[in-house]
């Protein structure tokens, strides 16, 4: 097992916060059915608690004024994961349209490829982030092919991020962007095992989320969760 391709900068300074690792192209074919991930035409890059993915978008909280170190790479088959050494770990699809990722910010459009993932469409990602040795953060942010599209997972989650609500129940909704086939039958442990959360910040948070129109709960033994999409205001 070997890294495939990769790039790495040790510079690179996120606009407002949140790290984004797009495709070159985002042509998506209008007519597909079934769309996946749920609500991906939406116009956001939401992060969660700490990252998110879509169908041609990874997005990350990267705060810190300093300038932060990302390495990005392709695999073949799943790289060993280095949980002891990254505060924060999650694993997520992602679907890619070019096969050609950038790393640009909030205002910096797409730029030139600085990863070529080839003709697959389907990958898992893991984005994993520590402090950097001096100011900043450390990124490693790894990319294989994998058709099976698993529900996004932490492998890692700091006090820092901790059980905030709000991050929460973004995770959450992460979670029913992904399903095939709603609703998404699940429970509070379930819920609390992947995210390495309590079961009370995953009760508080699907309040919230339902309260938001982030989702709709029916029922709770087992729990039936399905997505709203949200309406202008």
């Amino acid at each position: 097992m070997a890294v495939m391709r990769a790039f790495e900068t040790d510079d690179y300074h996120p606009d407002y916060g949140i790290l984004i690792l797009a495709d070159t192209n985002q042509a998506w074919d209008p007519n597909e059915d079934p769309q996946m991930p749920h609500h991906r035409d939406r116009g956001d890059m939401p992060t969660g608690a700490f990252a998110g993915s879509g169908a041609g978008w990874v997005a990350a909280q990267a705060p810190d004024l300093s300038d932060h170190t990302v390495r990005i790479e392709l695999h073949d088959v799943p790289p060993a994961a280095e949980r002891a050494h990254f505060d924060e770990i999650l694993e997520t699809p992602f679907r890619s349209s070019s096969g050609e990722l950038t790393l640009t910010d909030l205002t910096g459009g797409y730029g030139e490829a600085d990863l070529h993932l080839g003709d697959t469409e389907w990958f898992r990602v893991r984005v994993a982030r520590r402090p950097a040795d001096g100011d900043g953060y450390y990124w490693l942010i790894q990319f294989w092919p994998d058709p099976t599209r698993e529900l996004p997972a932490w492998f890692a989650r700091s006090s820092q991020m901790g059980d905030r609500t709000s991050g929460v129940a973004s995770d959450i909704e992460a979670l029913l962007r992904w399903t095939p086939q709603l609703p998404l039958e699940t429970s509070v442990d379930d819920l609390a095992q992947r995210l390495l959360v309590s079961g009370t910040a995953v009760r508080k948070a699907l309040a919230v989320a339902e309260k938001d129109g982030l989702l709709h709960i029916d029922g709770d033994d087992p729990l039936r969760l399905s997505l709203e999409r949200k309406t202008d205001s």
